[in-house]
C-alpha cells in the first residue's frame, strides 16, 4: 500500500513538473529564452546548484546557445573549443542520458562526458529533435547528496523532450515569419519597380517600339524608359541595378529619376547627361550597388541613333539591307562605381526594316534544367525567326523562346527587353 502511494505521489509530481515546465516555456518566442528557462526549471526540480545547457548550430559544428548556472566563465570557453574540434564524435554519438559520477564513464570513452565528469557534474542528457542530437544538458550533484535514479532519467528525458518540441516549434515559426517577410519584401520591391516603368511605349513617327518586363523570383533592379526630348528626338534607356530586393528597387528608382533629370538638362549631349547621372548617384547614395546602362537617342530628322554604353550588355542590331546581325559595342564604365567615368559615344544610320533589341542579362543568362544559359546565339536566332514581324511580335517571340528554354526553372534575374524597328515606307 505504501509503495503504491509512493508511486502515485511520484507520478503526480512528474505530471505537475511537466505541466509547470510546459506552461513556462509555451509562450517563449525563441530558443535563446527556452534553453536557460528550461535549465533553471530542471535544476529546481532536481535540487541541483550546477547546470549547463547548450544548443548546437544548424550544422552541429559549434555552440549556438549556451546557458550555465553555478559555474565560472571558463567552462563555456573550454566546452566551445571541445565541441568545435570534435563535435561529430562528442555530442552526436550520445544517444541517451548517462550518469557521470558512478564510475561508468572511463577515461578516453568520450571527451565531452570526460569533460563534464571532471568538472563534477553528475549526469548528462542529450537534447534531440526527430532523433537528431542538437544539444545537451548536464547537471551537478543534488543539493542534499541524493543520487540520481532511473525515474529521474525518465522525467529528465520527458522535460528535455518538451523543451526540444518548443525549440523546434519556435524555429519553424521563425522560418515561416522569415519567409513571409521575404515574400512581402519581394511584393513591395515589385510594386516599386513596376510603378517606375513606363505605362505605355513611346510613339514616334517611323518607329515601331515594344517592351517586355518579367520580374524575377528575387526581384532585381532592371528598368527601361522612353524620354521625350526636343525636336521630336527620343531617348531610350535600359539599365540593370546589380542587387536584389527593396534596396535594389529603390536604387533603380533613384537611377531612373536622375537619368531623366540629367537628360532634360543636357538633351543634346547624352555623354554629359550620363556622366552627370553618375556624379549624382555617387552623391545621393552610399549603397553598395552599381548600375549598368545603355542610353540611345533616336533623331527622326536624320534617322540616326547615337548611344553610349555604361557597362551594359551589347544590344543586337539587325541590318535588313545586308541581312546581317551585329552588336552595338562601345567602351564605358558602370554607374555608381567611380567618381569619373569614360564613355565612348557612337552613332549609326537606322535604315528601313532595321531592328535593335536592347536587353538585360536576365535574357541571355536564363538557365534551363541542365544549367545551360540561353545566351546571345539563341537570342539572335529568336530575332532572326521573327524579323519580318512587328516589334511587339519580335519581343513576344524572344520572351517565348526564353520561357520555353527555361522550362519552368526558377529565374533569379529580371527579364527586360526593348525592341525598336524602323518602319518600312509605303
Amino acid at each position: 500500500m505504501e509503495q503504491s502511494t509512493n508511486e502515485l505521489e511520484k507520478r503526480i509530481f512528474h505530471l505537475k513538473t511537466l505541466n509547470d515546465v510546459s506552461r513556462e516555456i509555451v509562450f517563449l518566442e525563441n530558443a535563446k529564452e527556452i534553453v536557460p528557462t528550461l535549465l533553471l526549471m530542471i535544476m529546481g526540480t532536481y535540487g541541483s546548484m550546477q547546470g549547463v545547457a547548450f544548443l548546437l548550430n544548424d550544422e552541429r559544428t559549434a555552440i549556438d546557445i549556451f546557458s550555465e548556472r553555478g559555474l565560472d566563465e571558463s567552462v563555456e570557453h573550454s566546452l566551445a573549443q571541445l565541441i568545435e574540434c570534435e563535435c561529430d564524435k562528442l555530442v552526436i554519438e550520445i544517444d541517451h542520458g548517462i550518469l557521470l559520477n558512478d564510475g561508468s564513464v572511463k577515461e578516453g570513452d568520450n571527451k565531452l562526458l570526460n569533460f563534464f565528469a571532471a568538472k563534477g557534474f553528475a549526469l548528462f542528457s542529450p537534447l534531440k529533435v526527430k532523433r537528431k542530437v542538437i544539444g545537451g544538458f548536464a547537471l551537478g550533484p543534488r543539493l542534499l547528496g541524493d543520487s540520481y535514479t532511473i525515474d529521474d532519467f525518465g522525467l529528465l528525458r520527458t522535460l528535455i523532450n518538451q523543451g526540444a518540441v518548443s525549440i523546434e516549434n519556435t524555429r519553424l515559426l521563425q522560418q515561416q515569419l522569415a519567409q513571409e517577410r521575404v515574400l512581402k519584401e519581394l511584393e513591395i520591391a515589385t510594386d516599386i519597380q513596376l510603378s517606375f516603368l513606363p505605362s505605355r511605349v513611346a510613339t514616334v513617327q517611323g518607329l515601331d517600339l515594344a517592351a517586355v518586363f518579367l520580374p524575377a523570383k528575387e526581384v532585381g533592379g532592371d528598368f527601361y524608359d522612353f524620354i521625350e526630348l526636343p525636336e521630336n528626338k527620343l531617348g531610350i534607356v535600359i539599365a540593370d541595378v546589380v542587387g536584389k530586393g527593396i534596396p535594389a528597387a529603390l536604387y533603380m528608382a533613384l537611377s531612373r529619376a536622375l537619368i531623366r533629370a540629367c537628360s532634360a538638362h543636357e538633351p543634346t549631349n547624352l555623354t554629359k547627361a550620363v556622366c552627370q547621372t553618375n556624379i549624382l548617384i555617387q552623391e545621393c547614395s552610399n549603397a553598395d550597388f552599381f548600375v549598368t546602362l545603355f542610353y540611345a537617342i533616336y533623331d527622326p530628322a536624320t534617322n540616326k541613333l547615337r548611344y553610349v554604353r555604361a557597362g551594359h550588355n551589347y544590344p543586337i542590331l539587325y541590318k535588313k539591307n545586308k541581312n546581317h546581325f551585329l552588336t552595338l559595342r562601345g567602351q564605358g564604365t558602370a554607374l555608381g562605381v567611380f567618381d569619373e567615368i569614360f564613355l565612348e559615344e557612337k552613332e549609326f544610320d537606322l535604315g528601313e526594316g532595321d531592328i535593335v533589341v536592347f536587353y538585360t542579362d536576365g535574357v541571355t543568362e536564363a538557365i534551363n534544367s541542365e544549367r545551360e544559359e540561353f545566351g546571345a546565339k539563341r537570342l539572335i536566332q529568336a530575332i532572326a525567326g521573327s524579323k519580318g514581324q512587328s516589334a511587339n511580335i519580335i519581343a513576344e517571340t524572344i520572351k517565348t523562346h526564353v520561357e520555353d528554354f527555361a522550362n519552368e526553372q526558377d529565374q533569379f534575374d529580371d527579364i527586360t527587353l526593348v525592341v525598336l524597328k524602323k518602319a518600312v515606307a509605303g
